[in-house]
């Protein structure tokens, strides 16, 4: 065990390569996908932990609103506050990341080991053979793509073979003490990421049906209910407070993230779709190809891979009938809920009679709340990962140990090279702009209005990381385009019709005084600063907006002269943070 957690720990490394060496450098993921609002989580997290507040709203966000709020990956945050606390949120993400391929690979590792003893006994073999298994689950192309698109929570994926396992142990022999490790691992997996937490519960349904299709001497049937109840009571207990604080932060009018039923359709039916050939097409082949299609550097890969399809292929064939059929049905369930409710084939979805083939996930989702709450479907992919690697390693147990390494090394060099994973990861650089602490340090409250506006909500949100050393309120919130606040503004219209016009050059004439009036309306809001970062402008939209500035507010404060034109607004003696039009 201690070499398979020295081998999981060197496979980490080298996934998620130079990180273990620079934790806080630079972040994990690409600058225009999530990392910015994983990192401003995993801070806010702490920061109202530290006030003595559970996390659940914020005034940060939406200014000058106070918006109730569930950071997705609370779970990751809470189990790093010691690193948070030593080294900040930067070192923290960077951390999960590491530990949660690391986990995954373990877990499989584990996993694997159990199936191949109940194939071929105990022994180093088995050990060594094992860790097929870790790689093709560890270091899938779907897992890599996330941590590019900055998403920590959906790493969380050693819940899944961990439950898995729990839960073969349970039923290989029920005991109210593996009833509630089986209940405690999928409590954990649900907490950590609610994907796999329902990937556990699946493929836990998943393995008793098989079981009582094809090994029913297996399992000890009369002994089974109570431990089954034990665990599962135990693990309701344990996420019920989770579950109710994160559902009572979705859907109301103050909740920053909404995820009713009809947007969680139009999200799978036009930006998270699953397309059957991406399963297979090797290289950089992405399809939905959410860059062309809405400019987003969010990667959707459900890459398998041909060098585990064919070892699991061998599998089926060597492995008994009543060894093979769990995992068969496994892949095959998993497979199948991966692809959506809807049948997209190259790039558009398959008709008969102008209507799309709707498949099982469809029916689950009409009947089934836990399915309404899931807008990525393509995750069930992980799934199939784990399957098909403990497919291969049953294929393999028999051969010859010289082809266990082999495979391995083609496992992995696929996946890493030759898949549509992007490897090395990116990384973002986290340098503060000086600036941020003199806003930090002006004792005078108020918000920060950055611009410019008109930008990828994801690329925007770098303005969340400044907020992390700035401590002060935004207008900007999650998946939000132009917030009520400047969607209201006189002055924030004139800005975006420059931002993203067609004019050449400003009208002779600016509206002066309706400038300089919604220019003081938004100091009277409680805004404090204003601030242009010229880098993210085209030359000669800058010129405009910062001439719309200057008539409206007067010269720039401060010119950083690295890339900031700052205007601090002077605070109204009566100004209020609440309503008013600006």
């Amino acid at each position: 065990m201690r070499a398979a957690a020295i081998a999981t720990f060197l496979l980490a490394t080298l996934i998620t390569w130079p990180t273990l060496i620079a934790p806080t450098s630079a972040v994990l993921g690409h600058p225009g996908n999530d990392v910015w609002n994983h990192i401003w989580g995993y801070w806010w997290v702490a920061e109202e932990l530290g006030h003595g507040r559970f996390p659940l709203a914020t005034s940060l966000m939406h200014f000058p609103d106070t918006s109730k709020l569930f950071f997705i990956d609370t779970f990751g945050a809470l189990i790093t506050l010691p690193i948070q606390w030593a080294l900040g949120p930067v070192a923290a993400i960077n951390a999960i990341m590491f530990l949660c391929f690391w986990a995954a690979g373990f877990a499989a590792w584990l996993l694997g080991r159990h199936v191949l003893t109940t194939l071929r006994g105990p022994g180093p073999v088995t050990d060594r053979l094992a860790f097929l298994v870790a790689i093709a689950y560890a270091a899938s192309p779907h897992l890599i793509a996330q941590a590019y698109n900055g998403i920590t929570e959906t790493l969380f994926a050693a819940g899944l073979p961990f439950t898995t396992l729990a839960v073969l142990r349970l039923y290989e022999r029920p005991t109210v003490r593996r009833g509630l490790v089986a209940g405690l691992t999928g409590a954990v997996s649900v907490m950590a990421n609610q994907y796999f937490g329902l990937f556990a519960i699946i493929g836990a349904v998943v393995l008793l049906g098989t079981h009582a299709w094809a090994r029913r001497d297996r399992v000890h049937w009369r002994a089974l209910p109570m431990p089954v109840v034990v665990g599962g009571v135990m693990a309701l207990v344990l996420v019920a407070p989770g579950l109710l604080g994160f559902a009572a932060t979705l859907d109301s009018a103050d909740s920053i993230v909404h995820r009713d039923a009809d947007f969680v359709l139009q999200s799978l039916m036009n930006h998270n779709m699953t397309d059957v050939v991406s399963l297979v097409h090797p290289g950089k082949f992405y399809s939905p190809d959410l860059k062309s299609m809405t400019g987003e550097d969010l990667l959707i890969v459900t890459y398998v891979g041909w060098t585990l399809l064919c070892l699991a292929g061998l599998g089926v064939v060597e492995m008994r009938a009543g060894d093979r059929v769990h995992w068969m049905v496994w892949v095959l369930v998993f497979g199948v809920l991966c692809l959506g409710p809807y049948l997209y084939v190259g790039g558009s979805y398959v008709t008969v009679d102008d209507r799309k083939i709707p498949l099982p996930f469809l029916a689950l989702f009409r009947v089934s709340s836990a399915f309404q709450r899931i807008s990525h479907p393509f995750r069930f992919i992980m799934g199939v990962q784990l399957g098909l690697g403990i497919l291969a390693v049953g294929g393999l147990a028999r051969r010859p140990a010289w082809t266990h390494g082999l495979a391995m090394t083609l496992i992995l060099g696929e996946s890493l090279l030759g898949s549509p994973a992007p490897w090395p990861l990116a990384r973002a650089d986290v340098a503060m702009p000086a600036y941020t602490q003199a806003l930090r340090d002006d004792p005078v409250p108020g918000a920060v209005v950055d611009l410019p506006i008109n930008v990828p909500n994801l690329e925007r949100a770098v303005y969340l990381h400044y907020q992390t050393v700035t401590g002060r309120p935004i207008p900007y919130s999650l998946n939000e385009p132009l917030p009520p606040i400047l969607s209201r503004s006189h002055l924030a219209r004139a800005i975006l019709v420059a931002e993203g016009g067609r004019l050449d050059t400003l009208p002779p004439s600016l509206g002066s005084l309706d400038l300089v009036v919604a220019g003081r309306a938004m100091a009277r809001l409680g805004v404090r600063y204003v601030v242009v970062h010229e880098a993210m402008y085209p030359a000669e939209r800058l010129a405009q907006v910062l001439a719309i500035l200057r008539t409206a507010l007067g010269p720039e404060t401060t010119n950083t002269g690295v890339g900031e034109r700052i205007w601090k607004l002077e605070q109204p003696a009566a100004s209020t943070a609440g309503g008013g039009a600006a």
